[in-house]
């Protein structure tokens, strides 16, 4: 009953903005800076995913998604590659060559879900599927393999900085080889949570992680954490609770300042501790990425507004 329930609300959450808000079909759920500066890319539950000049922000092109949650999109390292994950069994996911413009299946895969992630060399391409299971392939699309990682289901997902291990979060945070053995397996909190995203830190010696907060406190704003962990299981900080989940983190590129996207865009240091802060909102925000330069913050929200932060967390602009 319990995992009927998790599931359940893993599932729900991406339907909603947050407690108070509905469905939107303009939100915005994912949104990355590619690795070469280039290009913008977002996608959630407008159908298409979109594709922006970095520089200019003009729209390139879009790709129809119909009729799916793009969930979440990561470029490959060094190709013009784009994974995209949806909530579905129609699309799932798959990976897009931007050269040509066609997509690669992905074999024998079952469904998809929210997580999604390449390895430190674009070799290969982990995915979650709909309930608990998580599958790798190359980036041809051939499955390497597939195992369970969390039983109540898989929220988020990141590799190593430099390794082929991944660390999982959804109910526990797990960590497991490209094959699927388990190298460490350890819960949160004393209490159920649900962990929605997590980050490696650039040097791969630990990990971020934000949550949902206490399944049991479904409407507390005060239950919200963010934590850092080390692979064996040591919790390194825990900053206090803010008033909405954290849906997504990421590091910038020389690992001295975390972003996360929440009610607002927070910024905080290597101890945890907040640097800056965006004005609060009803527009929650789901998307956070920093550019390769560490200069800018980009961020996707559940009205479907992309904007454009400096470092310290000040509003540039907004992309039409």
């Amino acid at each position: 009953m319990k995992k009927l329930f998790f599931f359940l609300l893993l599932y729900t959450l991406t339907n909603i903005c947050c407690q108070e808000q509905v469905e939107n079909k303009e939100t915005l759920w994912t949104v990355a800076w590619s690795p070469d500066g280039k290009y913008i890319a977002t996608g959630g539950n407008q159908d298409v995913l979109k594709v922006f000049d970095a520089k200019t922000f003009e729209l390139l092109n879009t790709y129809p998604v119909p009729g799916v949650q793009l969930s979440r999109l990561k470029w490959h390292p060094s190709k013009n590659l784009l994974a995209v994950i949806t909530q579905g069994r129609t699309f799932k996911a798959k990976i897009l060559d931007l050269d040509t413009g066609k997509w690669r299946e992905l074999q024998d895969l079952e469904s998809g879900f929210r997580a999604l992630d390449w390895n430190h060399t674009g070799e290969l391409l982990a995915v979650s599927e709909l309930e608990d299971a998580v599958s790798v392939y190359t980036m041809h699309g051939s499955r390497v393999s597939r195992f369970l990682a969390d039983s109540k289901g898989v929220a988020g997902l990141d590799w190593h900085p430099s390794k082929n291990i991944m660390v999982t979060v959804g109910d526990q945070i797990g960590i497991y080889t490209h094959l699927g053995d388990t190298i460490n397996a350890f819960l949160p909190r004393n209490e159920e949570t649900l962990v929605l995203c997590v980050e490696w830190h650039t040097s791969g010696d630990f990990f971020a992680v934000g949550d949902y907060g206490l399944l049991e406190n479904k409407v507390s704003d005060k239950d919200k954490l963010l934590q850092f962990w080390n692979s064996d299981g040591k919790k390194l900080h825990e900053i206090k609770p803010k008033k909405a989940e954290y849906r997504n983190i990421r590091w910038n590129p020389d690992g001295e300042r975390l972003a996360s996207a929440s009610d607002a865009l927070r910024i905080w240091s290597l101890a945890g501790e907040l640097i800056a802060e965006s004005a609060s909102a009803n527009d929650y925000l789901w998307g956070v990425d920093w550019s390769p330069d560490g200069k800018f913050i980009v961020t996707s929200s559940s009205e479907g507004k992309i904007a454009l932060w400096d470092k310290n967390a000040n509003l540039l602009r907004t992309i039409e």
